[in-house]
């Protein structure tokens, strides 16, 4: 249960990772679709929601280690 968590989760920090990205790329070069309020909204959610993933992979390898 663990290793196909562990990968649902490393595959999730990976997406969100690139989303973060293309946003920032995005806000940077002001070529967005987006104004630059809405880009920072998105950034800020994206951070919090890859702060939690890594969170929760944290917490699945160590209940790893301990078994």
């Amino acid at each position: 249960m663990n290793e196909q968590a562990l990968i649902k989760i490393q595959s999730k920090v990976i997406g969100l990772d690139r989303e973060l990205k293309e946003y920032i790329e995005e806000l940077m070069s002001g070529q967005g679709l987006l104004n630059e309020d809405q880009l920072g909204k998105m950034i800020n959610s994206t951070t919090r929601e890859l702060s939690i993933y890594n969170y929760i992979l944290k917490l699945i390898i160590i209940n790893g280690n301990n078994n």
